[in-house]
């Protein structure tokens, strides 16, 4: 799936704006006594057109292109 990453990132600031999704992942908080907590956040590893770096966002900050 292609996307464009979010305004507030670095890299959109410099101009390497879109990417492929590699992979989506949940996000979780651990908790010292209760162990890992969803806090229901999916984390987008999209690999950039430009760099071909990959990074991580939000996925629901993203815009499907």
């Amino acid at each position: 799936m292609r996307v464009q990453i979010p305004a507030y990132t670095d890299m959109w600031m410099r101009g390497d704006r879109f990417g492929e999704v590699v992979k989506v992942s949940n996000r979780f908080k651990v908790h010292p006594r209760h162990g890992r907590i969803p806090t229901n956040a999916d984390i987008a590893h999209v690999k950039l057109d430009i760099s071909g770096k990959t990074v991580r966002v939000l996925f629901d900050d993203c815009t499907v292109v």
